[in-house]
């Protein structure tokens, strides 16, 4: 019976706490605009237009990396040889030759200590261009900074070879 109230005494605690953080925040007020402001605002916004939307967020090639590092960069193609019994399908399971038909090029790497969807640019190499971490490679390049481009061919691969450059991580 003691365990009960104890329980019940901690969770009255932890309620009234966000009933305190509620009520703060409703007396303290917003000094923001009013929504009907933001609406009137946001209506004088034509579709299509080259101006920018009012509140926008950034676009994503525009923000600063979070951190760069060196890496070693190889090539690989999608073929069974140089991938596995499904060489279209990458770790994360998306269909990167459905991708490259729709985007007309590819932008994925494989790399082992990069979280999925990753965002990188390997600007010595491809300028601007900015790849997505969606394939894993070899367990044996565990705990290297290694990371593998995916080309159209298996002779882009190969003239590819092995290049040592920065990458930035965002």
């Amino acid at each position: 019976m003691k365990f009960v109230k104890a329980n019940l005494a901690h969770v009255y605690k932890q309620l009234a706490t966000v009933i305190m953080g509620a009520i703060v925040i409703a007396t303290v007020g917003v000094p923001s605009m009013v929504a009907s402001e933001y609406v009137a605002s946001a209506s004088d916004y034509t579709l299509g237009s080259d101006e920018e939307p009012p509140n926008s967020f950034p676009v994503s090639e525009n923000r600063e990396p979070r951190y760069t590092q060196w890496v070693t960069v190889t090539a690989y193609s999608l073929e069974a040889a140089q991938t596995d019994s499904t060489p279209c399908i990458p770790a994360n399971g998306e269909d990167l030759c459905k991708m490259r038909e729709k985007q007309g090029y590819h932008n994925t790497i494989a790399a082992n200590f990069l979280r999925f969807n990753t965002n990188v640019r390997l600007p010595e190499l491809f300028g601007d261009k900015v790849f997505i971490a969606r394939d894993r490679m070899n367990a044996r390049y565990n705990g290297t900074n290694r990371i593998d481009v995916v080309m159209d061919t298996r002779e882009e691969a190969i003239a590819f070879g092995v290049k040592h450059v920065k990458m930035e991580v965002f």
